[in-house]
């Protein structure tokens, strides 16, 4: 039986991911798996773009050293195995100590042994116990004296950067798309990050929006990704501001170095809203509006638009039809749907435009929010390291201070809260909107609704519920003489044209509702010609 070779790929700037250094790693590994056909390559593979080693990012949880180290502990990677890396500063930089007892010891203590690439060295237990121990050695202490020396210039050339930046010289960085080199504003793509951040706290996914770049027609944005987005969402740089080394003791933000692109408050949006579907299951934006709106009643999965000839038709189940064992069988024909969204979406739609107006206060208060989240988890990191360690004085007094900082923020946001004006309702205006949307970004309203909590739900004995609305449905089969689909609402039965319109959604409003606005009727009837 063949041993296995485990792939181990890493590099520290996030600006080789366009280069060439993953290649060339591969390319190497490649290379040592031709000449030694013993080998075969694992399918684990392990890889950390953009990871420290010299602060040992890579072994921390969510490394992909650290992912590595545990398949060891768990038996995945056996004795006898080999973990491929380009050389042994890939494994890391830290001091030698750490190195040998966190990194290298756990590997070969396993019966697991490291070959570098760049020099065809095989490291086991036993060979590191003769003269390679030395040559080993000599190696962790050289790629740790780089870093470290490396590491004091990069710290001593933003000191310089700090003193110039608050004499209000602007800092020489690689700068962001958003800017030129000498800081001013690219007014091609500064309004595409604004409508990114837009569209983030509109519940669209950083996968969805980077398409959205990408189709803008902008050359920068030509090769945006989704991590490139997650980029711009932290960068306090659209405030205008320079933040320096952060997760370090100089750690520093400098305000009114740059022209600031967007406002405060939605950065800070952008921030609790981060902070909030962190630890949600990611949500794939769908293509068709109707897709995540609706739910199975059984199982708890989305329902699929299925297509006939060439166009949605209906929907059903996706457990279901993946044949993976769904009670659910029921399947609405998409007008039907439509139908019903239409008279069951009106205040959740209404919801989901007034969370994005804010009222008096509330930007304030999602600065302090934001504020407080970022002290909050300062508080537990510093806590955590006091634990470990012990109660170091500096250590100590820097909990006390971010404990201070905590109960500020907390302080102030109680305060805010309390005296929060919210936004006057604009009536049909607002139900312009909510038009607008569903004919010009339904993608993006579909998004909304979801951060209202809106969904239809289909149930297995043929009911239709909704969050927001008290009324049962019915889909009840085809009435044959005006071949139409039959919906029952409660009671009352509604027949509805088999052919789906372009824009279903806004025919059952009704002018008579317009009473209870502000707005006459000849308005309402002019804004339905607008948005038809």
């Amino acid at each position: 039986m063949k041993r296995k070779a485990i792939s181990y790929v890493r590099f520290s700037d996030s600006r080789q991911k366009s280069g060439s250094s993953v290649e060339r790693q591969e390319s190497m590994i490649a290379d040592w798996l031709r000449n030694h056909p013993d080998y075969d390559l694992c399918d684990l593979k392990f890889k950390d773009l953009g990871k420290s080693g010299f602060h040992g990012e890579h072994i921390e949880a969510g490394g992909g050293f650290g992912e590595l180290l545990v398949a060891i502990t768990e038996g995945a990677i056996r004795s006898g195995d080999v973990v491929l890396v380009e050389a042994m500063d890939r494994a890391g930089r830290l001091a030698p100590l750490d190195m040998l007892t966190l990194v290298i010891g756990p590997i070969l203590k396993a019966g697991v042994s490291i070959v570098t690439l760049d020099d065809q060295q095989e490291y086991t237990e036993s060979s590191v116990g003769g003269t390679q121990v030395f040559l080993l050695l000599a190696k962790i202490q050289a790629a740790h004296e780089y870093s470290k020396t490396l590491s004091r210039r990069v710290t001593a050339s933003y000191a310089t950067r700090r003193k110039e930046a608050k004499k209000g010289v602007t800092p020489k960085r690689m700068t962001p798309v958003w800017l030129n080199s000498d800081g001013s504003i690219r007014e091609d793509v500064a309004p595409w990050i604004n409508t990114a951040f837009e569209l983030y706290v509109s519940g669209l996914g950083k996968a969805t929006i980077a398409k959205r770049m990408r189709d803008s027609g902008i050359e920068s944005l030509a090769k945006c990704s989704g991590p490139t987005v997650e980029g711009w969402l932290r960068n306090k740089a659209v405030l205008g501001k320079w933040e320096t080394l952060e997760g370090t003791p100089e750690h520093q933000i400098i305000d009114d170095i740059y022209p600031a692109i967007i406002e405060a408050s939605l950065f800070y949006r952008a921030q609790i809203h981060a902070d909030r579907v962190r630890t949600q299951r990611p949500i794939k934006t769908a293509s068709n509006f109707l897709v995540g709106l609706v739910r199975c009643g059984s199982c708890g999965k989305n329902y699929i638009m299925q297509n006939k000839d060439g166009a949605p038709h209906s929907m059903r189940c996706r457990t279901r039809q993946n044949l993976k064992g769904c009670e659910n069988s029921y399947t609405v024909p998409k007008p039907v749907m439509d139908r019903i969204y239409s008279y069951t979406s009106p205040r959740a739609a209404q919801e989901a435009i007034a969370q994005q107006q804010l009222g008096v206060n509330e930007k304030e208060i999602l600065i302090h929010e934001a504020e407080l989240i970022a002290v909050a988890k300062k508080v537990e990191n510093l806590a955590l390291t006091v634990t470990q360690v012990g109660p170091m004085p500096e250590l100590v007094t820097a909990l006390r201070q971010a404990q201070s900082d905590r109960d500020a923020a907390e302080r102030a946001v109680t305060l805010l809260r309390a005296t929060v004006v919210l936004p006057a309702t604009q009536g049909w205006r607002t139900q312009g909107e909510i038009w607008t949307l569903e004919k010009e970004d339904p993608q993006r309203l579909a998004a909304m609704l979801r951060t209202v909590g809106y969904s239809i739900t289909v149930h297995a004995d043929g009911r239709i519920t909704s969050t927001h609305a008290n009324e049962t449905f019915r889909y009840t089969g085809v009435d044959r003489k005006a071949d139409m689909y039959k919906l029952l609402n409660g009671d009352k039965l509604i027949l509805i044209e088999k052919k789906a319109t372009e824009h279903p959604y806004w025919e059952p409003f009704d002018v008579q509702d317009v009473a209870e606005s502000s707005w006459q009727e000849e308005d309402y009837a002019d804004l339905q010609r607008q948005h038809r």
